[in-house]
C-alpha cells in the first residue's frame, strides 16, 4: 500500500472506511467518506491464516513494544497517554512491581484475514461537511486475528538461593518455547515444581468464560485458543491496520505531518524508563528490612519513589500535549529536545537516581549487617521509649542507636523544589547543594567500634533490670551510631563514650629505689586512672592513681635488680579490664598504665 502507514490496532474499533488523525493518533467517530455500500463494493478479502509464539523475559518498554508490533510514532503517543488501549494490549500497562518479581510472558498472535479497499475504484467522496482539521488519514485496509498475552510472575525471596531459582525459570521458560496450539501439554515432576510457583495474567483478545490464575490453567486456555475465534473466525479482532493520507485524495486537506525522529524517541522511552526502574527499586528498598524497622529511612525511600512518580507522569503528560502540535507542525521538534534538556538537568536525571539508589543500597546492607550481629534474644528492635522507662523492672536501657538515617538529603529537597516550580526549570547549580552521603568510611568505623562495645555489653550484663534495644534518633554530634544509656527511669539519655587505651608511660628519671614516669592525661570518658605494679614473686598487685592534671608519677619503694611484672589491658563493655596475658621485664620498664572507668560521659 504505497504511501500507507502501517500501525497496530492495540484493541482499537478499527473498521475500513474510518477517519484517522495520526497527530493524536484517536479514531475520528460518526464521520465517513462514503457511504456503506460504496464500501462494500470496492472491499478485497484475502485469507492470511497465521501463528506465532514467542517467549520473553523481559519487561521493557523496547521489548513490549517488539512483542506486539509497536513502532516508534506510536510508542510515543502511548507514553503520552494518547491511546486507551484494550485486549492483549493491556498488557503494555502490567509492569513489574519489584527487582524480586521474575516474569516470563507467552504471547500468541494469530491472524486469520486481510482486507483492504480497491482505492482507485472509489469516487472522490463527499467532502461537503468534512472539516479538514478533524482527520489526516482513512482507514484503508485491515489484517484481522487475535493476541494473547500470558504474563507468569513467581515472587522471589532475597534469601532463596539464585541457583534454584535459575533452574525453575528456565524450566518453565523451556516448557513454554516447546509449546503448540492444540496439543497436550506434558510437565515432568521437576517442571510440575517449578510451574506451580508462578502465577498467571491473561490479557487477550478472547472472550474466555474464567482468567487463568496458575500455570496449569494457563496452558488448558491455550489449548483452546483457536476454537475462541469461532468455527469460522469471526471474532477475530483488528491487530494491524493501513492508513492513507487524505493529502492524497482530497487536494485541500493539510498534508500531515512532520514525523519525529527515533532518535528522539528511545531518548523519551529511556528517560520513562529510568523513573519507572527507579519506582520499582523503592518499592523493593520499601520490603526490607531497615525500611521496615526505622521510619527514617523508610521516608527517605518513600519520598524517592513518590517523586519519581510525580515526575514521570507530569513529564508523559507534557510529552502527550507536545506531540499533536509537533505532527501538525505548528511547533518544531525542538521542543521535545527542550523537554529532554530540562530533565537532564533535573534533580530526576538517570545517573542522579542511579548514584541515590546505590548509597540507598550500601545503607540498607549495613543497617542489615548490624541487625543481624544484633540478632539477640536480648535485643528489642525500635520500640516506644516510654514503654520501657515506665516498666518498673527497667532501671537501666542500653541503645544501639543509628544517628544519621535522617540526615538531611539534598536531593530529594531539590527534587520537591523542582516539583512545585511553576515551570519546571531548575535554578543555577550550587557546589553547596551537592548530594553527599552520611555513609562515609569514618562513620562506618565508628559505627563497627560500637557494635563490639554494645556486643560486648550483651555478653557480660547478667542483670534483669538492663534491657537491651536497637533504635533510631537523629544526632548531628554523633554521626552514624552511638550507644544511649537511660538511667534511673529517666527518659534522657548519655551518650556512652567507651574510654581510650591508655599510653604506656615514659620513663623520665631512675633512681635507687624510685623511677619518675611521664603519663599521658586521661581521656574525659575515664574516671580513674591508675598504674599497676607488683614484684615477680609477689601476688598482689600495688597501684597508684594518677590524677586528671597529673603529669608525672613517681613509684618509690621498688627494689633494685628485681623482676616486676605488669598487666596489659582489653576494653570489656563498660569497664577496662585485665586480661591473663602478661609477662616479665626488669624495671623501670616493667611499669604498665592501666585504668577502670565507672562512669560514662554525657551528652
Amino acid at each position: 500500500l504505497v504511501n500507507s502507514i502501517e500501525t497496530a490496532a492495540l484493541g482499537r474499533p478499527f473498521q475500513l472506511g474510518m477517519l484517522y488523525d495520526c497527530r493524536r493518533d484517536v479514531l475520528v467517530p460518526g464521520i465517513r467518506l462514503w457511504s456503506k455500500e460504496q464500501l462494500q463494493q470496492n472491499i478485497s478479502n484475502t485469507a492470511q491464516i497465521n501463528t506465532v509464539f514467542t517467549v520473553t523475559a523481559s519487561d521493557s518498554i523496547e521489548e513490549k513494544s517488539r512483542l506486539l508490533n509497536i513502532d516508534g510514532c506510536l510508542k510515543l503517543s502511548l507514553l503520552g497517554g494518547l491511546i486507551n488501549v484494550s485486549g492483549a494490549a493491556s498488557y503494555l500497562k502490567d509492569t513489574k512491581k519489584s527487582f524480586n518479581q521474575q516474569r516470563l510472558t507467552l504471547h500468541y498472535h494469530s491472524t486469520t484475514e486481510f482486507k483492504e479497499l480497491i482505492m482507485n475504484h472509489f469516487p472522490s467522496g463527499e467532502m461537503a461537511h468534512y472539516d479538514n482539521d478533524v482527520a489526516t488519514h482513512v482507514v484503508t485496509a485491515v489484517l484481522y486475528g487475535a493476541d494473547a498475552c500470558f504474563v507468569f510472575d513467581r515472587e522471589v525471596s532475597s534469601d532463596e538461593d539464585k541457583r534454584v531459582i535459575a533452574v525453575d525459570v528456565n524450566a518453565v521458560f523451556g516448557k513454554l518455547k516447546g509449546v503448540s496450539v492444540g496439543a497436550n501439554i506434558n510437565l515432568n515432576d521437576n517442571q510440575k515444581t517449578a510451574a506451580q510457583k508462578f502465577s498467571c495474567t491473561f490479557y487477550g483478545d478472547f472472550q474466555l468464560p474464567c482468567n487463568p490464575t496458575s500455570f496449569e490453567d494457563a496452558m488448558k486456555v491455550f489449548e483452546d485458543l483457536p476454537k475462541l475465534l469461532g468455527e469460522n473466525k469471526e471474532l477475530a479482532v483488528p491487530l494491524r491496520v493501513w492508513l492513507y493520507p487524505l493529502d492524497k485524495l482530497f487536494s485541500r486537506v493539510v498534508k500531515f505531518q512532520h514525523e519525529i525522529s527515533i532518535g528522539l524517541s528511545t531518548d523519551i522511552e529511556s528517560v520513562i524508563e529510568s523513573l519507572s526502574t527507579t519506582e520499582m527499586k523503592c518499592s523493593d528498598l520499601l520490603t526490607d528490612t531497615p525500611a521496615l524497622r526505622f521510619s527514617a529511612f523508610h521516608d527517605k525511600i518513600n519520598d524517592m519513589k513518590k517523586n519519581c512518580y510525580q515526575c514521570r507522569l507530569s513529564l508523559m503528560k507534557k510529552l502527550g500535549s507536545l506531540l499533536p502540535k509537533i505532527r501538525g507542525k505548528f511547533i518544531e521538534d525542538t521542543a521535545l529536545i527542550d523537554l529532554l534538556n530540562d530533565h537532564q538537568q533535573s534533580p530526576f536525571e538517570r545517573s542522579a537516581l542511579e548514584q541515590w539508589l546505590k548509597e540507598k543500597d550500601e545503607e540498607s546492607d549495613i543497617i542489615k549487617s548490624l541487625l543481624t550481629q544484633l540478632n539477640d534474644p536480648e535485643v528489642k528492635g525500635e520500640i516506644n521509649l516510654n514503654t520501657n522507662v515506665m516498666n518498673l523492672e527497667v532501671k537501666h536501657l542500653v541503645s544501639y542507636t543509628f544517628t544519621s538515617l535522617g540526615w538531611p538529603d539534598v536531593l530529594l529537597s531539590k527534587q520537591k523544589t523542582y516539583l512545585s516550580s511553576t515551570k519546571g526549570k531548575n535554578g543555577e547549580k550550587s557546589s553547596e547543594s551537592e548530594h553527599k552521603t552520611w555513609l562515609t568510611p569514618e562513620i562506618q568505623k565508628t559505627m563497627r567500634n560500637n557494635l563490639k562495645v554494645f556486643k560486648n555489653m550483651i555478653d557480660l550484663n547478667n542483670s534483669k533490670s538492663v534491657k537491651f534495644i536497637v533504635a533510631s534518633k537523629e544526632m548531628e554530634n554523633s554521626p552514624g551510631s552511638c550507644i544511649l544509656l537511660y538511667e534511673n527511669e529517666s527518659n534522657e539519655a548519655v551518650c556512652f563514650t567507651p574510654p581510650s587505651k591508655p599510653d604506656c608511660p615514659i620513663i623520665d628519671d631512675i633512681r635507687c629505689r624510685q623511677v619518675v614516669l611521664k603519663v599521658s592525661p586521661p581521656c574525659p570518658a575515664t574516671e580513674e586512672l591508675k598504674l599497676l605494679y607488683k614484684m615477680k614473686e609477689e601476688k598482689d598487685w600495688k597501684s597508684q592513681t594518677v590524677s586528671q592534671n597529673q603529669n608525672t608519677v613517681t613509684l618509690t619503694d621498688l627494689r633494685p635488680d628485681t623482676e616486676y611484672k605488669k598487666t596489659r589491658f582489653g576494653l570489656r563493655s563498660q569497664m577496662i579490664r585485665a586480661t591473663e596475658h602478661q609477662f616479665t621485664v626488669r624495671p623501670p620498664e616493667s611499669l604498665f598504665m592501666g585504668f577502670i572507668c565507672k562512669r560514662v560521659q554525657s551528652i
